[in-house]
């Protein structure tokens, strides 16, 4: 498929970016058994992509009160910060990509659910942050994802309109954020394909960063 005409690219991180989805659900996973409660797949898909404070009430309400928040993240947290320290997985891909977007001068950015803190942190230590000119997270909006603010401000940040905007995204939230804002919605699932629903939203469904980076060619 053709890929529409686009001046600036925008980014999720966690699973689109870097490898880390999956050490937040071993690490959530595991902080729940603590509590004696299963996270299960079909709750934890419905997490992916969100802001932490909304996945928590995902949790609070399939859990009920006896879920102590607090404690849960206390255990998770810290766990996770000391694996992502010193090295960050960046996905397959992503970085030829960047170069190339880079060097045919298309503006980037980042729109993700992390914190300011947690975002800069782990494009730093995964060698991408030099790539981005602004960086969104959920400390820069009132909404989070799926809400379209997060690329929404993005683009702005660029000073691009949304539809001149191509945006990169690994979950069924960003996917919906992107296309609400505007954006051309490109999915790399990274842990869930998308529901029907959602597969329509998306101008195209890649493997990876790789065949992201094939179709991208013929548009530079």
């Amino acid at each position: 498929m053709t890929v529409p005409a686009f001046d600036a690219a925008l980014f999720d991180m966690d699973g689109t970016l870097i490898d880390t989805e999956s050490l937040y659900m071993e690490e959530w996973v595991r902080a729940a058994e603590l509590q004696g409660f299963e996270l299960k797949a079909q709750l934890w898909q419905k997490m992916l992509g969100r802001p932490t404070v909304d996945c928590l009430t995902l949790m609070q309400n399939e859990f009920g009160q006896s879920f102590d928040v607090d404690a849960h993240i206390a255990e998770w947290r810290p766990r996770l910060n000391e694996k992502l320290q010193s090295h960050v997985p960046v996905m397959p891909g992503v970085v030829a990509l960047l170069e190339d977007l880079q060097a045919n001068r298309i503006a980037l950015a980042v729109a993700t659910s992390a914190t300011r803190a947690s975002a800069e942190a782990y494009l730093a230590t995964a060698g991408l942050r030099g790539f981005f000119s602004h960086v969104v997270t959920r400390d820069d909006v009132a909404l989070g994802k799926p809400h379209p603010e997060p690329f929404q401000t993005a683009a702005a940040s660029l000073s691009v309109p949304p539809m001149r905007c191509l945006a990169l995204e690994d979950t069924e939230a960003g996917i919906r954020s992107a296309h609400g804002a505007g954006a051309i919605p490109i999915m790399v699932p990274s842990m869930k394909q998308p529901d029907a629903d959602v597969a329509t939203l998306c101008h195209l469904i890649c493997d990876d960063m790789r065949q992201v980076h094939e179709h991208l060619r013929s548009a530079f």
